[in-house]
């Protein structure tokens, strides 16, 4: 039995080129947010070790540098880096992909908001609105 019914075309494409323009139009909106973000929190951001940040400065803007020591859902666009210096480690959380692709063992620096850890509630998290490499020229 053959079928020449062409009309499912008239649907199926626009849905396909709807399929692929749509996650690339908020992925492109999402990172154009988060650089904005972090315009306008990169002057009002204190710099941290990270083991003096605690659930009592949550909602903070904070920076820090550290080496990534993990990465986790990376594969759902919204990497978790644990990052760690001499005075303890912390969640990282992005909700869209950086700009530099970020490995574990690379220095980095950390641009966020301290929140509630939603996988380890007796430590906090930072949300973070920008991570990128470390120039080694400033170690």
């Amino acid at each position: 039995m053959e079928v020449r019914d062409t009309r499912f075309l008239i649907y199926a494409i626009p849905g396909l080129i709807l399929l692929i323009v749509i996650p690339m139009t908020l992925a492109w909106m999402s990172r154009r947010t988060f650089t904005q973000a972090e315009a306008e929190h990169d002057q009002s951001a204190r710099p941290y070790k990270i083991g003096k940040i605690n659930m009592a400065i949550a909602g903070a803007v904070v920076s820090i540098t550290g080496e990534v020591r993990d990465i986790s859902f990376k594969w759902l666009n919204r990497p978790h880096y644990q990052v760690k210096d001499d005075t303890g480690n912390i969640r990282v959380i992005m909700f869209t992909a950086p700009a530099d692709e970020i490995k574990r063992g690379e220095k980095v620096d950390v641009l966020g908001v301290v929140v509630k850890n939603l996988f380890d509630r007796r430590n906090p998290a930072i949300s973070a609105v920008s991570i990128k490499k470390r120039n080694n020229k400033t170690s």
